[in-house]
């Protein structure tokens, strides 16, 4: 066992001095600040009625997006301005131009993209007082790539890109909205299981240890869930549908149930998993309930911490699928709420004005964990979870007949 452990420790390192090999931090040359406004000329400004600067500001994509530049979606000033294109701002993705530059943003949550430690701390030491260095992702916390980031100094940013709703700038991956009528369509004659044959099915493609995979295996034991996806073998079967595919579209709309089971239990994050159910006119069975209040109506999911075992869901979604009024429920919630997907570019025009707001004090992450802090976003739901399969094995709860009522 300590060889093997040594054996990895030495792989580790070789794999680093590879990389740092074939992929050369850059040097950078320290850049000329442009003049700004005194804190006196600031406080002057905030007396005025008008607080924004009428120059264009540029912002500098500083690393790839997958390993891809332009970031998807972002690839002109004018698709990434597409929602208020009289705004003063430009886009960039030549690192050169770092010195000129009002805004960087990383993006974090791919290993490859993530910059060297040299680079950061070059950008830390030249950086200008008014550059506003932004963390762009859309990761769990828990995710490899975004775990440890202690090589980043402290006070490296300023601003927050993430799916969490108390982000500078959030970036959900969808919401919900109030319908200004109630949508006549969704009325309790429409039967939401009509057409619907099969029961549960989950898509899944990251195989690690997680949550999720053990609520799974367990649940596999009290009912048939069809699992899609390069995980398909650990569990057994081998179903197939290209991801992504209006096939596996069209297939997932004729489920009653879909496991809407993230990687990670995190505060505020709901990825497409959800999103895309509420599309297909499934019902998404979702973990942590808590992460789900707060962002979803009523009646619109059903979480697995909503019963004292596995099998006690097991058995209000065999119930469900054998009753159309009490499925039909799930949908209520669409005679006075829509759903929508939301895609990348949507912060460009809430920084663009940010930047121009030059009587604004600079906000720094000095610590970036009273922010992006695992203990409490992430472990407290995945314990309660784990807690909830353990109990669920030992046979220490049964179902209660309240969700049959």
């Amino acid at each position: 066992m300590i060889l093997i452990t040594v054996l990895a420790s030495v792989l580790m390192s070789m794999k680093v001095i590879y990389e740092r090999v074939l992929y050369p931090a850059r040097l950078l040359s320290p850049w000329q600040c442009k003049p700004r406004p005194t804190n006196v000329e600031r406080s002057r400004k905030t007396a005025n009625v008008s607080h924004e600067n009428n120059s264009t500001k540029l912002i500098l994509f500083y690393n790839t997006w997958f390993g891809r530049k332009p970031w998807w979606g972002m690839d002109s000033n004018e698709s990434f301005l597409a929602g208020c294109p009289s705004m003063k701002c430009r886009i960039t993705y030549d690192v050169d131009d770092i010195g000129q530059s009002d805004a960087v943003i990383f993006h974090l949550g791919y290993k490859g993209d993530t910059p060297r430690w040299e680079e950061i701390q070059q950008i830390h030491k030249y950086r200008c007082s008014y550059q506003r260095i932004a963390i762009l992702t859309q990761e769990s916390l828990l995710h490899p790539d975004i775990a440890d980031i202690s090589f980043i100094p402290k006070g490296f940013f300023n601003w927050t890109l993430t799916f969490k709703r108390t982000s500078d700038f959030p970036l959900p991956y969808g919401h919900f909205f109030p319908l200004q009528l109630p949508a006549a369509s969704t009325s309790n004659d429409t039967n939401y299981a009509e057409g619907k044959d099969k029961l549960v099915a989950w898509a899944v493609s990251n195989c690690g240890p997680q949550t999720r995979g053990i609520y799974v295996k367990e649940l596999l034991k009290h009912i048939q869930v069809d699992v899609y996806g390069k995980c398909g073998s650990v569990y057994g079967q081998n179903n197939k549908c290209s991801r992504g595919s209006q096939e596996c579209v069209e297939l997932f709309k004729t489920y009653k149930f879909y496991l809407s089971f993230e990687n990670a239990a995190c505060t505020d994050y709901v990825t497409e998993k959800f999103w895309n159910t509420l599309d297909w006119r499934v019902v998404p069975v979702v973990l942590a309930k808590d992460i789900y209040i707060p962002i979803a109506p009523p009646g619109s999911f059903i979480s697995v911490q909503d019963f004292p075992s596995v099998k006690a869901l097991a058995l209000y979604l065999q119930y469900l699928d054998k009753n159309d009024t009490a499925y039909n429920q799930y949908f209520q919630w669409r005679r006075k709420f829509g759903s929508q997907r939301k895609h990348m570019p949507q912060f460009a025009c809430h920084i663009c004005k940010a930047l121009h707001e030059e009587h604004l004090q600079p906000k720094v992450y000095h610590e970036l964990d009273s922010f992006w802090n695992r203990t409490s976003d992430c472990e407290s739901h995945e314990r309660s979870l784990r807690k909830l399969i353990m109990e669920s094995k030992k046979g220490r709860w049964g179902y209660s007949t309240r969700f049959f009522d």
